[in-house]
Order: structure tokens, then sequence, then C-alpha cells
């Protein structure tokens, strides 16, 4: 059960970080480049929210 309850909470951190981190990129690519932007910007915006996510959880 202990088990679970760790990547229960490891995918949750996990998945906020990364809706977060798309959230931001997007906006800031919106802001640069509307459009192509916006794209670029949520695909790294999930990466690096899904990297902070998974480093959370390690500390």
């Amino acid at each position: 059960m202990d088990k679970v309850i760790k990547t229960a909470g490891k995918t949750a951190l996990t998945a906020a970080g990364a809706l977060i981190g798309g959230g931001a990129g997007a906006a800031l690519g919106t802001a640069i480049l509307p459009g192509a932007g916006t794209a670029v910007g949520y695909l790294f915006g999930i990466g690096y929210g899904t990297l902070s996510g998974l480093k959370a959880w390690e500390h």
C-alpha cells in the first residue's frame, strides 16, 4: 500500500508541474510569437514542468 501512495503522490506532483509549466510556457510563447510560439512554449513548458515535478519529489 505504501508503494501505491508514493506512486500516486509522484504522479500528482509531476502532472501538476507539467500543467503549470505548459500554461506558463504557452503564455510566454504567445507573448513572444503568437501562433507557433504558443506551441513551442507549451512543449518546453511541459518538459520543464515535468522535470521540476520529478526533482521536487526527490527532495
